[in-house]
């Protein structure tokens, strides 16, 4: 039931998205772009063919997409640390995942495609992800571990910054897209870069829901019942890096998704992660087209960065997290 309820309400967030916006578009001039895309009708085309094709499709799609692969990873990551804070921005994933994207658009040829970006974000973000592996195993506390991970990520945004600042490109997005994300930018040629790793990755990381169960009892217990956990570990976090690099080439660095979203619907489902992930996959991507279309309609003309709506939002629930998880310490 919870399924079938995010699945309807993705779909009617989806159909918000395509209508609303600066141009006013109804649902007869969705079904007349439909119709011509389909071949279904030879009626004129209209302004707003192009703004729903070119423009508003897109970036629904992409805010799908990337709400789908923080949702996922999130949960994943989770799952992996044992750790229900480890959000893929609060670890150091996105971050790493931004500065791997810049260096891709240094590498790709101007007007190429972006798949060399896309590819070099999931390294970063792979990478990062595997390190923070090294430091679970060192550090027992869990402030310690997040402290550690925002630290990281703070560093390689300070980093990113410095080098968006010096290079002053208009092929590199502003320094606004890679600390809070944003969709104005996403077009067919960037979906379809973006689409191959998060599907790769989320189809990746739900195949591994059972063992993901397992690893939960500890790795000890995980061991005895017959689960590799190292080469577990470092698939699961490859995969993350993978899903995350493609989520940050497409819509920048959007912090709290991959925490909130599965924290909701652990409390709603359970921990099964059969469940859980792909639940997370329709509760991420349905939050994600929300604050996206609420960022570009509510202060319109001008558009609030989506990751700064998320923040807000998602803040004071990692706050929160944080002063329980101490009260149970102690």
């Amino acid at each position: 039931m919870t399924l079938i309820g995010l699945s309807v309400f993705l779909v009617g967030l989806i159909l918000l998205g395509m209508l609303a916006g600066a141009v006013p578009v109804g649902i007869d001039d969705l079904l007349h772009m439909l119709g011509r895309r389909l071949g279904l009708t030879d009626d004129p085309e209209r302004l707003t063919d192009s703004v729903l094709w070119a423009i508003r499709l897109p970036r629904v799609l992409a805010g799908a997409l990337v709400g789908a692969a923080l949702g996922v990873t999130g949960a994943a990551l989770q799952g992996t640390f044992r750790n229900h804070m480890a959000d893929p921005h609060l670890i150091g994933l996105a971050p790493a995942a931004g500065l791997g994207a810049v260096a891709g658009i240094a590498l790709t040829p101007a007007g190429g495609s972006p798949i060399i970006m896309m590819l070099l974000a999931a390294v970063g973000g792979a990478a990062v992800a595997l390190l923070m592996r090294r430091i679970a195993q060192q550090v027992v506390e869990t402030t310690q571990f997040l402290l550690v991970g925002l630290a990281l990520g703070l560093g390689m945004l300070a980093w990113l910054g410095a080098i968006v600042l010096a290079w002053d490109s208009p092929r590199v997005p502003t320094f606004t897209f890679w600390v809070f994300g944003g969709l104005s930018g996403s077009t067919w040629a960037s979906l379809a870069a973006a689409t191959p790793l998060v599907l790769i990755a989320l189809i990746a990381l739900i195949v591994m829901a059972r063992p993901l169960d397992l690893l939960a009892l500890g790795d000890s217990e995980a061991r005895h019942l017959g689960v590799d956990v190292d080469r577990l570990v470092r698939f699961v976090l490859i995969a993350s890096g993978v899903g995350i690099g493609g989520a940050v080439g497409l819509g920048g660095v959007i912090g709290f998704v991959g925490l909130v979203v599965p924290l909701v619907l652990r409390r709603w489902v359970g921990p099964a992660h059969r469940w859980l992930l792909v639940l997370s996959a329709f509760g991420g991507a349905a939050l994600v087209v929300a604050v996206d279309t609420l960022a570009r309609t509510v202060a319109a003309p001008i558009e609030i960065p989506v990751g700064l709506l998320t923040a807000i939002f998602g803040a004071p629930v990692f706050v929160w997290f944080l002063i329980r998880a101490g009260r149970s310490v102690s």
